[in-house]
């Protein structure tokens, strides 16, 4: 019996993150549904980019995305996190998932919230990490850093999460704008029932990303009720990101990324080396000695050095075992725990409010 059918699909986070190194397989793919957004953040350039030329008829379509799933999981991969740009300006979004979902994937999801009210029903039991963006805990600065007025959505899909029962949380972008915020974040978070994932900002498209004195307030805050942060992102972060003679980065190891037209970027969106046509062949070429080598490349371009891609590095982790292994294994048993207390709180909650309403 392989290795991969011991383990049941709802076995714990974790769990995920180990088997990939055990297989030497990807433990994760970011699936781009859309690069068109309908807000336009300081701190990304997805909307902005270089991709978002591409039009939306050459994106894949469902029955080429059925295939890419059914690829994915011939692949080894445990976690699709369905991305862009905003995903809820697919309209299919819900249909994406719940195919996800029949074929055995651990499912996440972030968005902006502008949307997610109105869809919330159609996607309830789909995503098992739903991630709402915010990045302070009044409407400021979260409005000008994301150049909308997304901050009531947020406010509410919160609510509407709690009472559908989804795994929602919230995804602050540490900046030096809002470092200072944290607290507000935090008490904002036990407010509603959600745990406040801090994730710094990095440098990739010209912006500064965020100080190294502002990283200390997150470590400050790291053991609090209610907070994730991540030990081994932070001490690559201080090191000065990812170092090509010695990477942390094992983009095309631990991660896939896949375009809405189709091809697995390598060795990540952020970076692109080459475009590769995901589909069956895809499957023999990673049997190939050319993609070993491929995979031995990843995280040691040029451009790999200094990089603080925290969507690539994190996965990364579990490739190899050294410090950052165990920083990061550390936060993340934690993480683990706060959400499935966070998780018994709303139940209980929930359960007192239909008492007084019955």
């Amino acid at each position: 019996m392989k290795l991969q059918t011991l383990l049941p699909t709802r076995a714990p986070a974790m769990a995920d993150l180990v088997l990939g190194p055990m297989l030497g397989k990807p433990v994760m793919a970011y699936y781009y549904v859309t690069y068109k957004c309908n807000a336009r953040c300081v701190f990304c350039n997805i909307p902005d980019g270089p991709m978002d030329v591409l039009p939306v008829s050459q994106y894949s379509s469902k029955e080429q995305t059925l295939e890419h799933l059914d690829i994915l999981k011939e692949l080894g991969v445990r976690l699709i996190d369905f991305t862009g740009g905003e995903p809820l300006l697919r309209k299919d979004m819900g249909f994406l998932l719940g195919e996800a979902k029949k074929r055995g994937f651990r499912t996440q999801m972030t968005t902006n919230c502008t949307l997610y009210p109105k869809r919330a029903k159609e996607l309830q039991g789909l995503i098992d990490i739903l991630c709402f963006s915010l990045c302070s805990p009044g409407p400021e600065p979260h409005n000008t850093l994301r150049r909308d007025n997304s901050y009531d959505s947020v406010i509410e899909s919160m609510e509407i999460a709690r009472r559908l029962g989804e795994p929602y949380q919230i995804i602050f972008v540490l900046t030096n704008d809002n470092a200072d915020l944290l607290p507000g974040m935090i008490d904002l978070c036990r407010e509603k029932q959600a745990i406040l994932k801090i994730q710094p900002e990095w440098e990739y498209f010209g912006n500064d990303g965020v100080d190294i004195k502002n990283l200390q307030k997150a470590r400050d805050v790291a053991r609090e009720k209610n907070v994730y942060v991540n030990w081994g992102e932070l001490r690559v972060f201080e090191a000065g990101g990812n170092r090509a003679e010695k990477p942390a980065c094992r983009a095309g190891n631990a991660v896939l990324a896949i375009s809405p037209d189709g091809y697995l970027l390598y060795p990540c969106y952020h970076k692109i080396a080459q475009r590769i046509k995901f589909d069956r062949n895809i499957i023999s070429f990673f049997k190939t000695d050319r993609w070993k080598q491929m995979q031995d490349k990843a995280g040691k371009f040029k451009f790999c050095d200094d990089c603080s891609n925290l969507c690539y590095i994190h996965p990364s982790f579990y490739y190899q075992f050294d410090r950052n292994f165990v920083l990061s294994a550390l936060a993340d048993i934690r993480y683990m725990k706060e959400r499935h207390r966070i998780e018994r709180q709303r139940r209980k909650s929930l359960a007192v409010e239909a008492l007084a309403a019955g």
